[in-house]
């Protein structure tokens, strides 16, 4: 149940990705306002992160994703309607409000009940985030031009998301002892380096989303129809990967696993642009960048693993939130590149960052908390 939003979130990124070049030809804005739009919703998303995650350790958890599904909701809804470009800029950012929230709160969540199989526990959410990737593409290149009903779908499973939690998530779920915030604690040198590390990925994945449809519709000239099979391998691939990843990072360490995440990261996105409008091949680097979708979840477990347990909300905030200030220099990243064109803008944009995530955590360790006793009820 928990993993719904992660659904939603998949969904809403490919389905605005797909739209987008038909989005802005409608409001007459500039192609390069695609960066700006990532952004937007990148800001929200980081700022957030850290609201999500101090509410999980503080406040009641299935508030926090209600309200915050709840704002994603109607905002993605939104997106879909808007006449202005400041509108569709507000509209996103609030997007990113309710993305960070949820995100936050349901790893900490998945974490933290799931302790001892954290790796395949925080998987779950990668799986249900691919399946909404997965689906997005073929969504709305069935419609295309006309968007529009992508985005009224994506308003009823939203909503029909929400009834779903409020109904099944419990308002209790643990009990432990309260212990006082401490910020050496959080900010310990694992921390610190899984932290950076997750916000190149950022840049990677945010340059990705940014720019992939119009490179693969415009520059490419693919028709929609592949570009949606391409965008999809992206997708299936977290789903039939993360989980398999999660139970290999729970028998034998999560940095492993992370490294390897960072790896088909690297190796899809050099791919995506050095084969031309090969269509196998760029479905297949689609494919081997998509097994890398769950790389945020363990960084996470890392994080979790690297403090002790009344932080664990702190912690996961703490990493999404650099993970989405790396996202909000994605988008700009590749609107800067554009004049070497779309191939060096997409190497150098998606290769770079993601290459200096993986050097990063060749010197991240697995971390070794051990769970504290339960004493005190632990509001959900």
């Amino acid at each position: 149940m928990a993993g719904l939003p992660a659904f939603l979130e998949g969904f809403d990124y490919n389905v605005f990705a797909f739209s987008s070049p038909a989005i802005i030809e409608s409001i007459q804005a500039p192609i390069a306002m695609l960066g700006l739009l990532t952004t937007g919703q990148a800001v929200g998303a980081a700022l957030f992160s850290i609201v999500g995650g101090f509410a999980f350790d503080r406040l009641s958890v299935k508030n926090t994703i209600l309200i915050s599904v709840a704002l994603f909701s109607v905002f993605t809804f939104v997106s879909g309607f808007v006449s202005s470009l400041t509108l569709l800029i507000i509209a996103r950012l609030f997007v990113g409000i309710g993305i960070g929230m949820f995100q936050a709160a349901i790893l900490s969540f998945l974490g933290d009940i799931f302790y001892e199989k954290r790796g395949s526990a925080l998987s779950t959410f990668s799986v249900f985030y691919g399946g909404g990737m997965f689906v997005g593409p073929y969504l709305v290149s069935a419609f295309l031009p006309n968007y529009h009903t992508s985005f009224i779908v994506t308003g009823i499973t939203s909503l029909i998301t929400l009834i779903l939690i409020y109904l099944f998530i419990p308002k209790t779920y643990k009990q432990i002892e309260k212990q006082k915030f401490k910020m050496k604690e959080l900010l310990n040198k694992n921390v610190i380096l899984i932290s950076i590390a997750s916000f190149f990925y950022g840049v990677t994945l945010f340059a990705f989303l940014g720019f992939s449809s119009q490179y693969f519709l415009n520059e490419l000239s693919i028709p929609s129809g592949q570009a949606a099979t391409i965008f999809s391998m992206y997708g299936i691939a977290g789903v039939i990967i993360s989980f398999p990843l999660g139970m290999l990072a729970d028998k034998f360490g999560a940095k492993r696993v992370f490294i390897l995440t960072a790896l088909f990261i690297l190796i899809g996105s050099i791919g995506l642009f050095s084969v031309g409008s090969n269509i196998l091949l760029l479905g297949a680097s689609a494919l081997i960048m998509g097994a890398g979708v769950g790389l945020p979840g363990f960084a996470v477990a890392i994080g979790q693993n690297s403090v002790g347990e009344h932080m664990a909300g702190t912690v996961s905030g703490w990493i999404l939130f650099m993970f989405g200030v790396g996202q909000i220099f994605g988008g700009p990243l590749f609107s800067v590149l554009l004049p070497l064109g779309f191939v060096n803008a997409g190497l150098i944009s998606l290769g770079l960052p993601i290459l200096l995530c993986v050097i990063l955590s060749l010197f991240i360790s697995n971390g070794s908390r051990v769970s504290l006793k339960s004493k005190q009820e632990y509001p959900a």
